[in-house]
């Protein structure tokens, strides 16, 4: 749902053709969900999957030793991994392949802890696509910062008014969290 928020605001909201198309696991609920989100100034005529990406975010810890993530991002590109490891626990658990390919393309690498920002905004430790978006929007700079938060609060009040002013309140803070809870990390 953030993903499809992300595109439409973009969409809407700039200049810029967009386009979202979704690669989903067969297991479907629990799977994999790949975003492949693409916006330019040219035309976009066709759908296909994008092989080398300027940013791509990793939602689960865990997916980055089962998957090659990295290998998918272009030079200089940049890296959202939302995990709770700082420091010296990313040095020990970051996989020596991704730590390289991340060297060597000289990607930009950020963390983001989106269960703790979760569980602080009362979205709970499952509820982080609204949190990772915000950083997405930060980190990009597609928006003026300030202005995609007020669209992405714009889009979680339509969505969620409905269910509820204390849904939309929740959401409100996990973008607002999101925007700054993401950490560069030095490579």
């Amino acid at each position: 749902g953030a993903n499809k928020n992300s595109i439409k605001i973009i969409g809407d909201h700039t200049d810029q053709y967009a386009q979202a198309y979704f690669e989903y696991d067969s297991k479907k609920s629990g799977g994999v969900t790949k975003s492949h989100l693409r916006f330019g100034h040219e035309p976009i005529h066709s759908t296909y999957y994008v092989t080398m990406a300027d940013f791509v975010a990793c939602h689960k810890t865990s997916y980055i030793k089962d998957f090659d993530i990295v290998s998918e991002i272009k030079p200089h590109g940049t890296f959202l991994l939302n995990t709770s490891w700082t420091g010296a626990e990313l040095e020990e658990h970051l996989p020596n392949r991704v730590k390289r390919q991340i060297a060597e393309r000289e990607i930009n690498f950020y963390t983001i802890d989106g269960v703790k920002i979760g569980i602080e905004t009362g979205m709970g430790p499952t509820r982080i696509n609204t949190i990772l978006q915000s950083a997405f929007f930060k980190l990009t700079g597609i928006i003026p910062e300030e202005k995609a938060i007020d669209l992405m609060k714009a889009a979680a009040q339509k969505t969620y008014g409905r269910k509820g002013e204390d849904v939309v309140k929740k959401n409100w803070a996990a973008i607002d969290a999101g925007a700054t809870g993401v950490v560069k990390v030095e490579v």
